[in-house]
């Protein structure tokens, strides 16, 4: 079997899932919540609480059950372990040394930002995207501050790294936010549900589509 082509060559997702066990009834739920995501949606492995041989197990688990774009979050070891696409950096991670190693592996560099400094930071040290947010409220965000609203979104895309939105994201935002510029979105609740995931990803299709097609005529 050929061997899968790495992230850098496929292009970074627009639509980012991240990983919840618990609200996908655990573990053991993880495959099929990954089978059930829109085609094209991309799964970011985040489960802060677990060793790395639990995470090498849950990695090869949805590796096994889609073939979408799979992020490990900040571990390089359980990426490769789990021929995953990319590694994704928290905001207080170091960022130079870890994704340099990361892109000498040929993976996709995500990081987390929540400021313009942090940004300009990510894109100096040579990530592929950013999340920024958190862009709306959201349970899961606020330790990082309040929601920094379209505005600071559209700032935040004029830095020119792709900016995926996170924090509060929705089917009903989702067109604000592909206005704003931003080149995706990232989000953990509203792709639980298969539903609310299939009406994401339309609404985000949807308009970006549309503004495609206005670039271009």
């Amino acid at each position: 079997m050929p061997a899968r082509p790495r992230q850098e060559s496929r292009g970074i997702p627009a639509l980012l899932a991240i990983s919840a066990r618990r609200l996908c009834g655990g573990a053991g739920g993880l495959g099929s919540w990954a089978r059930s995501l829109p085609a094209g949606t991309a799964i970011q492995l985040r489960e802060k609480d677990l060793e790395r041989a639990d995470l090498i197990r849950l990695g090869s688990t949805l590796r096994s059950a889609f073939d979408g774009v799979l992020i490990v979050n900040g571990d390089l070891e359980v990426a490769m372990a789990c021929d995953a696409d990319g590694v994704h950096l928290p905001s207080d991670a170091p960022w130079r040394e870890v994704g340099a190693r990361v892109r000498q592996r040929g993976l996709l560099l995500g990081v987390s930002t929540h400021s313009m400094e942090e940004l300009e930071a990510a894109s100096e040290a040579g990530a592929h995207y950013a999340l920024f947010g958190p862009v709306f409220d959201s349970p899961e965000k606020r330790r990082f501050g309040p929601a920094q609203g379209l505005q600071r979104l559209r700032q935040a895309v004029s830095v020119g790294l792709p900016v995926l939105a996170v924090g509060g994201v929705d089917a009903g935002n989702a067109p604000s936010i592909a206005r704003a510029g931003a080149h995706g979105v990232a989000a953990i609740r509203a792709f639980v549900d298969p539903r609310t995931a299939v009406d994401l990803e339309a609404a985000w299709v949807g308009t970006a589509g549309t503004m495609l097609r206005r670039a271009v005529q």
